[in-house]
């Protein structure tokens, strides 16, 4: 008797310790990540709600003039698999003077799934006033999950006057200009480039735009030797109020553009190049 009973309790045991593991295996597979990309936030919701992250996103402004930007944001999923199927929402977060009581949330409408690949959005925004800094950022949310990028803008300050076009001074010298509409030999150089002078004073103005477009009527700052197209820069770097001036600009020197469809004006308000030559006046072309 004594053995049968000792027999029945390891079998209760045996018994306890299954349904036990079974209990287990079961909570775990609806909290586990489960998504194989290293990005899942732990959840795993059975009921399909926020089973990745918000993804990483990147802030960037292109078109900025003195009253109007276009906000972009820019999400990169190139290498990374999704095994399940998810979606999460994006928008934009704009302030003045750095004053969160001042915050504008513009949503962008519709769910994005996550895939292979890289998604990008944007808002324009009107109304604004010159030579004025604004923060803003791109957001991406997914449940309680949520990622931002903050940065700031500058809108274009307004030009300098000059009557006579087709005229510029180096350090205070005055001369004719005749400009001509070239293209840039390759990729980091720009899309687009406007050459006047005589040497040894040559000037090769090269923009990167998108779409190869023209640069817009703005305010556009210098860059050192070359455009950034590095990897996730290439399409980042388009648009964005940069100019190269050959191996003369540098992150301080600036000019503006004036884009009336017909005619692209360049104007130099005591712009600066690395060597310490000084450019005023304006010159022009038609667009071809």
């Amino acid at each position: 008797m004594k053995k049968l009973i000792v027999l029945l309790c390891i079998l209760c045991a045996i018994s306890a310790c299954s349904e036990s593991e079974s209990s287990n295996e079961e909570t775990q597979t609806e909290t586990g990540d489960g998504n194989g990309d290293g990005n899942g936030d732990g959840n795993g919701d059975t009921d399909g709600t926020q089973i990745y992250d918000a993804p990483r996103v990147f802030s960037y402004v292109t078109y900025t003039s003195q009253n109007t930007v276009r906000l972009n944001g820019f999400i990169d999923f190139r290498n990374i698999v999704f095994s399940e199927e998810d979606s999460y929402a994006v928008s934009f977060i704009f302030r003045m003077n750095n004053d969160p009581s001042t915050d504008q949330v513009i949503e962008v409408n519709g769910a994005v799934p996550y895939f292979n690949g890289t998604y990008s959005f944007n808002h324009d925004i009107d109304g604004l006033d010159p030579a004025t800094t604004y923060d803003y950022t791109a957001r991406t949310q997914n449940g309680d999950s949520e990622r931002d990028d903050w940065k700031s803008f500058t809108t274009s300050a307004i030009p300098c006057t000059y009557t006579q076009d087709n005229y510029y001074s180096i350090d205070g010298v005055w001369q004719s200009a005749n400009v001509d509409i070239t293209t840039p030999l390759c990729c980091d150089e720009g899309n687009v480039e406007f050459t006047f002078g005589t040497w040894p004073n040559i000037f090769e103005i090269a923009f990167y735009e998108l779409d190869a477009a023209y640069p817009i009527t703005a305010q556009y700052f210098g860059v050192d030797y070359a455009f950034d197209i590095t990897d996730l820069q290439r399409e980042l770097t388009k648009s964005t109020n940069e100019v190269l001036i050959g191996s003369q600009s540098t992150p301080e020197t600036s000019l503006f553009v004036e884009n009336d469809g017909d005619r692209i004006t360049l104007i130099f308000c005591n712009t600066t190049l690395r060597n310490g030559t000084v450019l005023n006046g304006k010159v022009s072309v038609a667009i071809p």
